[in-house]
């Protein structure tokens, strides 16, 4: 996974949300103020070429955003260079000069938001994210182990297609790149419709796809026998477990307090429908056999 790729997409969403409808709720409650990210967004025209810098290939499977930070920060003088002068075509005079008089204050300025945006709209809500994205990684591991990678590849995307010992991504732009050391497959959270590539000879070349996490931005529709068993705020709450969530997520998802949404959630576990684990002061939850058996079975059957 890579924290700073979900922050580099959460920019690219924002520059386009109309195409991205499922983020719709999540992106009123946030209020994420756009002016304050141009030197982010100033990459994420339609059609313009978004540098490689910004999103540096995860070195890990769970690298932290600082971690990324550093290796955003690292990026070579000529990557950093050739990039924003790609970026820069096409874009007219003004952007050129923004960009190219002086890279190393547009590369620092696009650090400086990423952070920002970081700390204020994605980390409060990482600890959710980061168990959609464990839960999507083993599914595919498992997948991969049990059927082999050309099998599950195209799986990611349709764009995406494996023959022999090359992996092919439709895109407008046509490059090829060899993969001495491997190719890194990261699920995504931020993007819905398509693949991303990254390419540069710096790093392992990345592929980013998307990830389900949907409940994560709102909840599901829950089934009106779970009302009637469970009461409406609990039914929405085991509903909306289907991906893990912390508090403050699963009360934004249902409209209630997180004191409030800590005591049904509290009534949920004793009855042994969810399971709560700690990390600090973050408490994460999530559905038990019990609880997913439940909510399948209250479900409409297709």
């Amino acid at each position: 996974m890579s924290p700073i790729h979900e922050v580099v997409s959460l920019a690219q969403l924002l520059t386009q949300p109309q195409r991205h409808p499922m983020f719709h709720p999540w992106l009123r409650r946030r209020r994420i103020p756009l002016p304050d990210l141009k030197a982010l967004t100033v990459f994420m025209a339609d059609g313009a070429y978004r540098p490689d810098f910004l999103d540096p290939s995860p070195m890990s499977s769970e690298p932290t955003f600082e971690e990324g930070m550093d290796a955003l920060l690292a990026a070579p003088a000529d990557q950093t260079y050739a990039e924003l002068l790609d970026a820069a075509r096409g874009r007219g005079a003004d952007i050129g000069r923004r960009l190219l008089d002086d890279p190393d204050r547009a590369r620092s300025e696009a650090a400086d938001t990423l952070r920002h945006l970081w700390t204020s709209v994605v980390e409060p809500e990482w600890p959710s994210m980061r168990q959609a994205l464990r839960a999507e990684m083993l599914d595919r591991a498992l997948q991969v182990n049990r059927e082999g990678l050309r099998a599950v590849l195209p799986r990611l995307h349709p764009s995406a297609a494996c023959e022999g010992d090359t992996i092919t991504v439709e895109k407008t732009i046509d490059i090829d790149v060899d993969c001495p050391e491997g190719l890194i497959l990261v699920p995504s959270l931020f993007i819905t419709d398509r693949i991303q590539c990254t390419t540069s000879h710096h790093w392992t070349p990345a592929i980013y796809y998307p990830a389900p996490g949907r409940y994560l931005w709102a909840a599901p529709p829950t089934p009106r026998s779970l009302d009637r068993l469970l009461g409406m705020t609990r039914s929405k709450i085991l509903a909306a477990l289907a991906t893990p969530l912390q508090t403050t997520v699963v009360a934004r998802l249902v409209s209630v307090t997180p004191p409030t949404a800590s005591e049904h959630l509290a009534i949920l576990r004793d009855a042994g429908l969810i399971d709560t684990s700690r990390t600090g002061r973050t408490a994460t939850h999530e559905l038990t056999i019990a609880g997913r058996t439940l909510l399948d079975a209250a479900s409409p059957r297709s």
